[in-house]
């Protein structure tokens, strides 16, 4: 099987748009190592689950919001390097 680089590079072959990826990213080690290779991380599936757990609309931003916040730091990082 092709590793998600050789995807990414067969894809940017025919493209110039940014790249997102996304499934199953769920970790901020997983978005660092997908955000190295793509334009953007998507993570959908991962915050729905979170939504569906968390239940009160009240608490939902602050739920999500810590979820995503090391999620991002990830990402930030893994760019600068």
């Amino acid at each position: 099987a092709e590793s998600l680089a050789q995807k990414l590079t067969i894809i940017r072959q025919h493209t110039r748009l940014p790249i997102a990826v996304g499934f199953g990213i769920s970790t901020p080690e997983q978005a660092a190592t997908v955000a190295k290779l793509a334009d953007a991380v998507v993570i959908g599936s991962a915050i729905v689950d979170l939504i569906g757990k968390i239940g009160d609309a009240d608490d939902l931003a602050d739920g999500v919001g810590k979820f995503v916040a090391p999620i991002a730091v990830a990402v930030r990082g893994a760019r600068l390097k």
